[in-house]
């Protein structure tokens, strides 16, 4: 199966080089001094599930020459790109193409099903710590790496063609996961997420803080209740207790990690606060319910202002 990866940051990079270490066929979209770089030297990860991973001879591009079809297109954008990658999409796909969309948004893979009516588009996400560390370097830190994905609802989908994919994905050491309800799987992704970058954008703290007893763990922990009415609004049957579990997550995590929404906004750069935080505002608004400590961030970003 030929596999596309749109977006080489730490998502794309980590997927898209550990398929590309065990051979199978890869072409990936990057941008900038990283493209550049991948060009002159390969890709490199450094990986704390395999070892020091060097591609030497990747196919990449930016997506404006003729790169051919794909098989499979993972999209590992931020949730703000996601239109601009559309028209990659179409001049790569065939009739048979999946796309994978393994973003930190909920409405992700709705947005690419709407604009891509005649290929197969599904949902996902992805249990990661990955990062650009250099232009052409990814850095993996903590060893979890797990891809989960699987048709939304009304989506027609040849399972041999998902079992395929899977049985590629765990050949190269990624647990690939097909969910029997990725509406409820990637919404249970979202709310590690989004609390934990809304905690620390509006607080300006690392994950250190929020794991102490205070103020910055309490907020975590609304906007986790918060989204606990959310889901029962959207009739997603979590099947867990939500606090807990993301608790045990947050309190397994190296303390000085920041997410990379938070970094973006300190840098002065283009964030995903619109998915991560709005979102979750524009929900309760629509359906009439309460999510103050959502709502307090979302206006201290701007929300109501510009949006």
């Amino acid at each position: 199966m030929k596999y596309l990866i749109v977006g080489t940051g730490g998502t794309g990079g980590c997927i898209g080089g550990y398929l590309a270490s065990y051979g199978k066929d890869v072409t990936f979209i990057a941008r900038g001094a990283h493209l550049k770089a991948m060009k002159e030297r390969g890709l490199i990860i450094h990986s704390s599930r395999k070892g020091e991973i060097h591609i030497k001879d990747v196919k990449c591009s930016d997506g404006s020459d003729d790169i051919g079809k794909f098989d499979v297109i993972f999209v590992c954008v931020k949730g703000y790109s996601i239109y601009d990658i559309i028209p990659i999409i179409k001049k790569t796909s065939h009739e048979k193409t999946v796309v994978i969309p393994i973003l930190n948004t909920l409405t992700a893979g709705e947005k690419l099903k709407e604009a891509l009516p005649d290929i197969t588009v599904l949902d996902g996400c992805i249990y990661v710590s990955g990062y650009v560390s250099a232009p052409g370097e990814i850095t993996q830190g903590v060893m979890i790496f797990r891809v989960v994905f699987g048709p939304m609802e009304n989506t027609e989908i040849d399972m041999y063609s998902l079992k395929k994919i899977q049985d590629d994905l765990m050949e190269c050491q990624i647990d690939g996961i097909i969910s029997d309800n990725i509406k409820r799987d990637t919404f249970r992704k979202f709310s590690f997420t989004s609390p934990l970058a809304a905690t620390g954008a509006y607080f300006d703290v690392n994950v250190g803080e929020v794991q102490k007893q205070g103020k910055y763990r309490e907020m975590f922990i609304a906007l986790l209740k918060e989204l606990e009415k959310v889901a029962d609004t959207l009739n997603i049957n979590l099947t867990n207790d939500l606090v807990k579990e993301n608790l045990d997550i947050l309190d397994g995590l190296a303390p000085n990690i920041t997410a990379s929404m938070q970094k973006d906004i300190k840098k002065g750069k283009q964030s995903e606060k619109d998915e991560l935080i709005f979102d979750i505002v524009r929900i309760s608004e629509k359906n009439g319910i309460e999510v103050p400590g959502y709502k307090k961030i979302a206006e201290h970003f701007g929300y109501g202002k510009n949006y």
